[in-house]
């Protein structure tokens, strides 16, 4: 005969076993969504970001997409000027901004630094370029949100529309390229390509 072991209290042994089983299941997903978020924005971070984007390209159902690299324009200045608390602020701001800007099913992540990244999903040229412009824009806002009434605060952002052919390094070098070029063209700005194609914003 099976008897139930109680303890002085008058619970169930088992139950205790139980709570501490769903005890420590849920400290080991708190712990692995810390190791793939990025603390200081919530988003993706950089490792989480390269696993489930090399993920979406390596899929049967890929079609289209876009990587954006968004870096946040003289934000050393800015951190120099009003302080690492000040700093910390504007990028949680970007990554708010970034947030709000694009669909759920699309992928951000704060990859270093003052540099985010978006992979949209399924998304062309045109639509990739009204998400980008939309961000740029929004960008403006930060300032005023985090209290600053002196700096504009902007972004560039380098753009590459999946092409043919491409795989997810081709794309992350023609983007990092375009960044480069926006902000060799004065910041503030986009650059956009279709693969290793010309320029076309």
């Amino acid at each position: 005969m099976t008897t139930v072991i109680t303890i002085a209290v008058g619970f169930p042994l088992g139950y205790f076993f139980l709570r501490q089983q769903l005890m420590l299941a849920l400290m080991a997903a708190r712990l692995d969504q810390a190791a793939r978020i990025d603390h200081l924005t919530s988003l993706a971070n950089r490792k989480t970001f390269f696993e489930e984007a090399e993920a979406i390209v390596g899929s049967e159902a890929f079609r289209e997409g876009a990587v954006l690299f968004i870096d946040a324009d003289h934000f050393k200045s800015i951190n120099d000027t009003f302080g690492h608390a000040i700093g910390d602020a504007v990028l949680q701001e970007m990554g708010s901004v970034i947030r709000s800007s694009i669909r759920e099913s699309d992928l951000a992540a704060r990859i270093g630094g003052e540099e985010f990244t978006v992979f949209l999903v399924e998304a062309g040229r045109d639509k990739t370029l009204e998400v980008a412009e939309r961000i740029r824009q929004n960008m403006r806002g930060v300032r005023r949100a985090v209290g600053i009434e002196d700096r504009e605060i902007t972004v560039s952002i380098g753009i590459c529309v999946h092409g043919p052919g491409q795989t997810l390094s081709d794309i992350l070098l023609r983007a990092d390229q375009n960044l480069y070029v926006a902000k060799n063209r004065g910041r503030d700005c986009i650059v956009a390509t279709t693969g290793f194609g010309p320029v076309f914003a």
